[in-house]
């Protein structure tokens, strides 16, 4: 575990402690104690947990206002707990923003769902770029996507961070490289070394390249995905690099098996632009993606919003040996402002 991971899990532990371990000021919360976190859970991103352990905070609390749960699961494991205590008024938020958890928002069986974003229309964007010889930046953080009953039908509404302002500013910079009527007939070939294993979010981040990819005349794209293991897609990168791509984009399976590879695309002056998880080398030219620290205080925001007069929270979150986890809380707190009072 890195030293932030280890300084984020013992933030955490802190944190647990004061909120299962006693009462009054000993509990995390804001400057004026009109927000306060009274239960945590780690209900290890299961339903049923999150239901069970959702029943015992409401036994003990009589005031809960809103439930911050790290997935859409939890929170409708959370729901469902309210719903059988008849405590029906507790606002309940979620991550994750699937078909599904839009619907129970429609429904409201939840207040709000966030989303976080594939990044591909940026990548897409910030390889072109660089193909054509513009530096885009190093990393770029994007902002969730949150979505409640009055957001619904306009998709949703971008909680803002610094990378989303950052790629408006150079789309609006650079309109003449990334228009979709270049007068030119120059093209780039750009090619995505993937791999889906069948899970929902990277088939979607797929899916949206191709999207993204096809609406530039300028962009020759090819887009492969391993399912097998992650040395599959190393193979593919190697391959792309034979064949002398202008850009190669990768969402890595596992960080540490891609880095020897990226570095070779690099020394050959191919770009390389890294999606969704980042590849822990400088051996990139671009990283895109979601920082969950980052989404974590969109959500805090957000429930800051929810709770005007301040109110009570209960936090259902995953296995907290995990960094998504950790940062979501980090985040979540920081927010909000909660410390454990002296």
């Amino acid at each position: 575990m890195n030293h932030r991971c280890t300084a984020l899990l013992l933030s955490w532990l802190g944190s647990l402690c004061a909120c299962n371990g006693g009462g009054g000021d000993s509990m995390p919360q804001n400057a004026d104690g009109s927000i306060r976190l009274v239960h945590v859970a780690d209900a290890r991103w299961q339903q049923e947990t999150a239901a069970t352990e959702m029943a015992a905070a409401l036994d003990r609390h009589a005031e809960i206002a809103l439930v911050f749960a790290h997935n859409d699961d939890m929170a409708f494991g959370a729901a469902l707990a309210c719903k059988q205590k008849q405590r029906t008024s507790i606002r309940i938020v979620g991550i994750g923003g699937t078909a599904q958890a839009q619907k129970r928002v429609a429904e409201g069986v939840i207040d709000a769902t966030f989303l976080q974003p594939t990044g591909a229309a940026a990548a897409i964007d910030m390889a072109l770029l660089a193909c054509s010889g513009i530096p885009p930046p190093r990393r770029l953080v994007l902002g969730p996507l949150m979505f409640t009953k009055a957001t619904l039908a306009a998709g949703g509404t971008v909680v803002p961070s610094p990378g989303d302002i950052v790629v408006g500013g150079l789309r609006h910079q650079h309109a003449s490289v990334l228009t979709t009527t270049p007068v030119t007939d120059v093209v780039f070939r750009i090619a995505m070394a993937h791999r889906t294993g069948g899970e929902p979010r990277r088939a979607r981040i797929g899916e949206d390249l191709k999207t993204a990819a096809k609406r530039y005349p300028q962009i020759q794209f090819e887009y492969h995905a391993a399912e097998g293991t992650p040395e599959q897609q190393v193979d593919l990168v190697r391959d792309f690099i034979a064949q002398n791509y202008n850009a190669i984009l990768v969402a890595p399976e596992d960080p540490v098996a891609l880095r020897p590879v990226c570095k070779e695309a690099i020394a050959k002056e191919i770009k390389v632009i890294v999606l969704d998880r980042e590849l822990g080398s400088e051996d990139y030219t671009c990283f895109v993606g979601c920082d969950d620290t980052a989404t974590g205080r969109a959500v805090g925001s957000a429930i800051g919003k929810l709770l005007p007069k301040g109110g009570a929270i209960v936090e259902l979150q995953g296995a907290m040996t995990t960094s998504a986890a950790q940062q979501l809380h980090q985040g979540f707190v920081e927010a909000l402002g909660l410390r454990k009072k002296s």
